[in-house]
């Protein structure tokens, strides 16, 4: 039995975060370990974001730093003491898989505070990350600039090997003006854009569990090209059988 961590937040809805990443995890056959790093709710108009404790998040991460994980993934991380904790903890695990999915979209909190989450993560987690997997909102933040079609992705994706990535999947999805989903995965050299079609339906939780399947055929010994193609068709399948609340790994 292989072991995998998500240090992520709980979706009290269970559309994504934590509940995805672990299912995911089952689903691939692997022992599934967590460090929770808040717990998100939502109200009519808006969610809401709790943050645990930060001295409890560091005492979840020693409880864990001796256990020899196939891989890691990384989720929701809301606040810089937490992006800190979590590089100091990547230390122990030197030669294992990380894939790192930048959340970083919060209605919830102001662009100042945003900004400064993105240069920590850009400081402290892309250059320990295997690949990280933003969506085209968090390559914006991240690379401040706008992307509006392929050519800006691949732009973005050089950006992020340049902050020390070493692989960069940014997801378009269906937000492109593209007639398929579209997803680019660059490995510092080339190039490769994987495309299905566009899915009418609620994408939530999508970005937790591309991530998490990537990290799972990692833990596989699956080569990094293998396992994002995987993923996004899994993914791909995951929405299809999914329902109002996020896809169903």
């Amino acid at each position: 039995m292989k072991y995998i961590l998500t240090i992520a937040g709980s979706d009290t809805l269970s559309g994504g975060g934590l509940q995805t990443d672990l299912a995911t995890f089952k689903k691939n056959e692997l022992f599934g370990f967590l460090a929770i790093t808040s717990v998100v709710t939502m109200t009519q108009a808006e969610y809401q974001i709790h943050p645990i404790d930060i001295e409890v998040f560091k005492a979840e991460l020693e409880t864990l730093k001796q256990i020899p994980f196939s891989a890691i993934k990384i989720g929701l991380l809301p606040n810089v003491e937490m992006i800190q904790a979590v590089s100091d903890f990547l230390q122990f695990f030197p030669n294992t898989p990380i894939v790192l999915d930048p959340v970083l979209v919060f209605k919830e909190i102001g662009d100042q505070e945003v900004s400064i989450m993105s240069q920590a993560i850009t400081k402290y987690l892309i250059p320990k990350a295997t690949i990280v997997t933003p969506n085209l909102k968090e390559a914006e933040i991240i690379c401040q600039k706008n992307i509006n079609n392929v050519k800006d992705m691949e732009k973005s994706c050089k950006k992020i090997v340049q902050f020390g990535a070493k692989n960069v999947l940014i997801k378009g999805g269906r937000r492109l003006n593209t007639a398929n989903a579209l997803d680019l995965f660059y490995n510092g050299h080339h190039f490769n854009s994987l495309q299905l079609e566009k899915i009418s339906k609620s994408a939530n939780g999508s970005g937790c569990m591309l991530a998490a399947d990537i990290a799972s055929s990692l833990a596989k010994k699956i080569d990094l090209n293998t396992s994002v193609k995987i993923a996004k068709k899994r993914v791909f399948n995951a929405i299809k059988a999914g329902t109002f609340y996020g896809v169903m790994p």
